[in-house]
């Protein structure tokens, strides 16, 4: 590699990278987008399986704004920041912490997932959707809070997170007065994974059982109901997924080698992917936005009758019958 080679469009590799991230970011803005207009748009969305989703899309598009669209793609296209330090820092760990935020919320969807399914009668009730809201917020609040008390002092002493356009990656400072620096990452994600595993695993035999069952011993609601439920399971396993790729990317295949090539990978290609991929599942579950969706569900058609008139059929989806949601 040049010595005084510049790290701008002018590199045929930060030109690709640059292109990968405005095309995936863009992608992943509109999918996620969907998922708030549609949760806003339609009053039989409201229910606190897609409040959690509504909360994650919104997170979503404000780090695939801050850190790809704005800040990572056009430094790999300058070859520089068109921000101060202490602002691109600030971006990339605002991002950092509505990430560990979206963390929180797997707990909280397995844990939907398991009162949905062992607690129908009581579901209501305890996920309400002003019950979901209030820990929402409090979430979030508590990440943003939390990472502002944590970043101030560290970037009083000029220490902050930085994008490289020569590793197509971004770091903290290595300055020996950074070196008091913590990050309760790792920490987070080892709590939620576990409390997630347990939840889930439980809910997971809950469904094995049900369908090992016969289905004449099950009523056509409790049936209906199920499915929906582990529609919902399945959309949570894959979203789960996801951020099991970005942390073996993250904290153990990282290290496999210091290559531009990979450090990229592994350091801000898979990262990206999580929050537009994540979108777009969502897309692909949601009954206003889906056909894949609309087939897995399949949706009922269920007589409607009303004296004196004719017998008239309508096509009901499983989502607009309380006794489901």
């Amino acid at each position: 590699m040049i010595d005084n080679e510049e790290f701008n469009y002018t590199n045929s590799l930060n030109l690709l990278v640059a292109f990968l991230i405005i095309s995936i970011g863009v992608f992943g803005v509109i999918c996620n987008s969907a998922i708030v207009y549609i949760y806003l748009k339609e009053n039989s969305e409201k229910t606190a399986f897609n409040l959690i989703c509504f909360f994650r899309a919104i997170s979503n598009v404000i780090i695939l704004t801050n850190v790809f669209i704005i800040t990572f793609f056009p430094k790999t296209m300058l070859g520089y920041s068109p921000y101060p330090p202490v602002v691109e820092s600030w971006l990339i760990n605002t991002s950092n912490t509505l990430y560990l935020g979206n963390e929180y919320q797997i707990v909280l969807v397995a844990l939907n997932r398991f009162c949905a399914l062992f607690f129908p009668m009581k579901y209501s009730k305890v996920f309400s959707v002003f019950n979901t809201t209030i820990v929402l917020v409090a979430i979030y609040i508590y990440r943003i809070v939390k990472k502002i008390i944590e970043l101030w002092p560290q970037s009083m002493k000029g220490c902050h997170a930085l994008y490289s356009t020569k590793s197509l990656a971004w770091s903290y400072s290595d300055a020996k007065e950074c070196a008091d620096w913590e990050d309760d990452a790792l920490v987070v994600i080892f709590y939620t994974f576990i409390a997630m595993s347990i939840l889930n695993t439980i809910t997971f035999v809950k469904i094995l059982h049900f369908y090992g069952k016969r289905s004449s011993d099950q009523d056509k609601d409790t049936r209906k109901r199920m499915r929906k439920n582990t529609i919902h399971f399945l959309q949570t396993m894959l979203q789960d997924s996801l951020y099991l790729i970005d942390l073996t990317f993250t904290f153990e295949l990282s290290s496999w080698s210091t290559h531009r090539v990979w450090t990229y990978v592994s350091g801000t290609l898979i990262w990206e992917l999580l929050h537009t991929t994540d979108g777009f599942i969502m897309v692909m579950f949601n009954e206003r936005l889906s056909f894949f969706k609309k087939k897995i569900s399949n949706s009922s058609v269920i007589p409607v009758i009303a004296t004196p008139s004719p017998l008239r059929r309508g096509t009901i989806s499983v989502s607009t019958i309380p006794s489901i949601k």
